[in-house]
């Protein structure tokens, strides 16, 4: 390259034509990087176009601002061998936000300008920047106290109140609607959309804002349900951020995830009250608590029937044990009633007669009125043990249940007065040979 002669030059600097320069700048270029060298960078833009060529732009963050940017190509012939590649390894497809390391040539084209010719991409890198933001964010995470946070909220024994995060045309979505809507045992379980990117860029804020609207009527919902279909590690990356973890370990009610994925769980499974595979084990683990709770209702329900029965049959013994000691107190009562009279009539008599003895002369004077009026008093008497002995006979409650009266019940209780019951009450009554159970449908007070 010749400079332009010493007239042309200016302030005693040498002048370069634009071409000049820039050949100058490329021959700088290759001595100062006569191969290939490997490159860290994320990718802020992607484009192919018809011919099979991928053009990029790759850029360096330091948080989140751009401290280095710069164009990068990727020739048809050799794109296809990275791609493929990339894509064995992960999964997926390079895409934009994507950290690599790529293996690159510096280049410098007099019209076009600087730009890296990408030659070989190394995929487990982008694989292992995913892994060890992930393992920080869980560190930070535990720190905080916030993985087992979520965890701590009770599940309702029977969630039928389902706050739903999803893509309305996610497949997983739909297994997920289908597989509660029509399950065997007839379920209930009513069910809101909160519509959301479920991968890319704009998932994670998606998802948080569904988040935050459903947390503005928790009062609606029992649950929320994180579902989607399966995907590769890249597409789930969304699930593996700080922001969205502190978002669902810190929700006020349990959100169980089923995002459709069978390697390692997401950072959003660890934080969530619980994890499942797959939308489908989501909207079986719900469909299965409530048969379980059935279950568990229906053993009670006979338990509680089996304790009816013991306690009537219990209460029926102790009642017929009770009017079989009533009629043996009667009948102690009545015999010792008759010999304390006999006792005091023996004891008259002797008293009598002693009496009679030593006044002989002025007792024959009112023989006859004592003797008429003893055996009054006699009569009086035995008519009184009689009447006596006939109402404790008729005070048996077996002999007043024969006349057809009746007892009835309330709490184990005899009921006097009609204001201690409510209408819908259940009351037993015994009758002569046989307890009656009934409902109080209405009640009449009598003045």
């Amino acid at each position: 390259m010749q400079p332009l002669s010493q007239e042309e030059q200016y302030s005693g600097l040498p002048v370069f034509t634009l071409s000049e320069l820039n050949t100058s700048i490329k021959e700088a270029l290759g001595l100062a990087f006569p191969e290939s060298v490997w490159v860290v960078a994320e990718i802020s833009e992607i484009r192919c176009n018809s011919k099979g060529h991928c053009y990029l732009e790759l850029v360096e963050r330091e948080e989140e601002e751009t401290i280095a940017q710069i164009r990068a190509n990727i020739w048809a012939y050799t794109f296809r061998g990275i791609a493929s590649k990339f894509e064995k390894a992960t999964g997926e497809s390079l895409k934009q936000g994507m950290k690599v390391l790529l293996q690159v040539n510096v280049t410098f084209h007099e019209v076009y300008g600087l730009s890296l010719n990408v030659r070989d991409i190394d995929p487990t890198y982008s694989l292992g920047e995913m892994v060890r933001k992930k393992r920080e964010i869980i560190d930070r995470l535990t720190k905080e106290g916030l993985l087992q946070l979520n965890k701590q909220i009770p599940l309702p024994l029977v969630p039928q109140k389902i706050a739903v995060i999803s893509s309305v045309t996610a497949a997983g979505y739909g297994d997920f609607i289908n597989h509660i809507v029509d399950n065997p045992y007839g379920y209930k379980i009513f069910h809101t959309l909160y519509h959301s990117a479920m991968q890319g860029q704009e998932a994670e804020s998606s998802i948080i804002s569904a988040l935050r609207k459903i947390r503005g009527h928790k009062d609606l919902f029992d649950a929320v349900v994180i579902v989607r279909g399966g995907g590769s590690q890249i597409d789930l990356s969304c699930f593996d951020t700080y922001g969205l973890a502190v978002e669902v370990a810190q929700f006020p009610l349990p959100v169980i995830t089923g995002i459709g994925h069978e390697r390692d769980d997401t950072v959003a499974d660890l934080v969530a009250h619980t994890k499942l595979k797959t939308p489908t084990a989501v909207a079986e683990f719900l469909l299965s608590g409530m048969s379980s709770f059935e279950e568990r209702l229906s053993n009670a329900q006979r338990t509680l029937a089996h304790l009816i029965d013991e306690s009537m049959k219990e209460e029926t013994h102790r009642f017929q044990y009770l009017v079989q000691h009533f009629r043996h107190i009667v009948r102690d009562r009545f015999s010792g009633e008759m010999s304390r009279i006999e006792i005091v009539l023996h004891k008259l008599i002797h008293e009598t007669t002693q009496s009679i003895n030593s006044h002989n002369s002025s007792l024959k004077l009112d023989m006859s009125r004592i003797v008429g009026g003893l055996n009054k008093l006699f009569q009086q008497k035995e008519n009184r043990i009689k009447h006596c002995g006939q109402a404790l006979r008729l005070l048996d409650p077996v002999n007043v249940l024969k006349r057809g009266y009746s007892i009835t019940y309330f709490k184990e209780k005899a009921v006097k007065d009609i204001a201690t019951l409510q209408e819908g009450d259940i009351i037993r009554t015994r009758v002569y040979k046989g307890m009656v159970k009934s409902k109080v449908e209405a009640l009449h007070a009598e003045e």
